[in-house]
């Protein structure tokens, strides 16, 4: 009989955000000085070194299904020194000592890992810059969480949403926004200034290529399967979108009777 084949093993990503796995690494580095004291056959050892392998896949996730390597090397990591049968208590104790010492400098290194990618958002200060509110409750959060994508995602969505909400118009895409901000020969649905002068009138078509731009960046968005990891570039689309939402609640709105 033919051997059946394996399915390949799927890809499992982080499922808890960067902040969230840096709070919980370094309450288990914190508990590391006690760990050493405690004999290696202790329970507690055993559990302190399980809750902190499922942090590291919450962290780091599984690429390809296995262990990601900074996981692996925790769970897998020894003193450097053989373990023996025969050893005597003492010899295992110091052994075992020295693991955690290993264990204890490798959550170091995770957690400076994990502070380096973690989004500026945590760290911008209070009275700086905040998000449109839509803006934020629609992205907001995905961003903190480090989901870049589908917080700018989100939020070019929202954009498109609230520009046919307020224009009135059932369309989508470029149709809708021509049809929303164009002003060659006629009054724009939604209108940014008197439109009296060539560099009002530029402006209004600058406004409204800004808009079409957002349809733009939706459809890539949605149908790259490309990693968007860049927190910085996420902020300022997010920004952007909120620009734009702001921008719609001041213009002036020419719905036909």
């Amino acid at each position: 009989m033919p051997r059946k084949t394996q399915p390949p093993k799927q890809s499992v990503g982080p499922t808890i955000s960067t902040h969230r796995a840096i709070e919980l690494l370094r309450q288990q580095l914190g508990r590391c000085e006690a760990i050493e004291t405690l004999r290696s056959s202790d329970p507690e050892v055993m559990k302190w070194e399980t809750t902190t392998v499922n942090i590291l896949h919450g962290a780091f996730g599984k690429p390809d299904g296995d262990m990601h390597p900074n996981t692996d090397e925790f769970a897998h990591c020894d003193s450097g020194e053989p373990m023996c049968v025969g050893m005597s208590e003492e010899e295992i104790q110091w052994h075992h000592q020295l693991e955690t010492k290993r264990r204890k400098a490798l959550l170091e290194s995770f957690i400076e890992q994990l502070e380096i990618l973690a989004p500026p958002a945590a760290q911008v200060a209070p009275g700086q810059y905040q998000f449109h509110p839509e803006i934020e409750r629609v992205g907001g959060q995905l961003y903190r969480d480090g989901h870049y994508k589908q917080a700018a995602l989100e939020a070019y969505i929202r954009v498109i949403e609230e520009v046919r909400a307020r224009s009135g118009l059932n369309l989508d895409g470029d149709s809708l926004m021509n049809h929303a901000f164009g002003c060659d020969n006629r009054l724009p649905v939604i209108q940014f200034n008197s439109l009296q002068t060539d560099e009002e009138r530029d402006e209004q078509k600058g406004f409204m290529y800004l808009y079409k731009g957002i349809v733009g960046l939706r459809n890539s968005k949605a149908h790259s399967n490309r990693l968007f990891n860049d927190p910085y570039r996420a902020h300022e689309y997010l920004a952007l979108a909120s620009l734009l939402m702001r921008l719609l609640e001041i213009a002036t709105i020419n719905r036909t009777p």
